[in-house]
């Protein structure tokens, strides 16, 4: 369902209809209904629902449905209800990369390998550095070119190695730095 309200649109929120609204920007409030419990009916009040900002920076709500809450992000909410996914892409992101920002024209939908590539990108995340472990001198190589210089070995046999589409026969192993 569509409402306009103060010049706003207002829509269901997609897997709760019924239940919850939500606004262009990124309101969400309770909508008033009669429940049946142990008592006989009851009404639940509408109400504008609180946000807060999780541990990851995100924007999550707290909506509850026959009983069960679940909390979910905003921006997810509003992307469900306000932007078209025509290529069926599973994850949201936030193009300046500011995830409190979920104005509409800031989110898009992304397949896991454009978010990522995005992250990057924006720098707001580091590629994981593989270094490379010889567990049989203890010495370690901050590549996997670096070992494969240094032990002569070609670099695409030893890619091939440590990536697991050839057999090892060293002692080496990749090890991952998020540093």
């Amino acid at each position: 369902m569509t409402k306009l309200i103060c010049n706003e649109i207002i829509k269901s929120v997609v897997g709760y209809e019924g239940y919850y609204e939500i606004s262009e920007g990124g309101e969400v409030w309770g909508i008033e209904r009669m429940v049946v419990s142990d008592k006989g009916l009851r009404t639940i009040r509408g109400k504008k629902m609180i946000t807060r900002i999780n541990n990851d920076g995100y924007v999550s709500i707290a909506l509850n449905k026959n009983g069960k809450t679940k909390t979910t992000f905003l921006h997810i909410l509003l992307a469900k209800a306000f932007i078209p996914n025509p290529d069926n892409k599973p994850e949201i992101n936030h193009i300046n990369g500011i995830k409190t920002d979920n104005r509409l024209e800031n989110l898009e939908w992304v397949t896991h390998s454009e978010n990522m590539k995005h992250a990057y990108k924006m720098q707001l995340m580091k590629p994981p550095c593989k270094h490379v472990k010889d567990n049989c001198s203890g010495k370690e190589y901050t590549s996997i070119k670096e070992a494969a210089i240094c032990l002569s070995i070609p670099y695409s046999s030893l890619k091939g190695m440590l990536n697991g589409q050839r057999k090892n026969y060293t002692c080496l192993e990749i090890t991952i730095n998020l540093n």
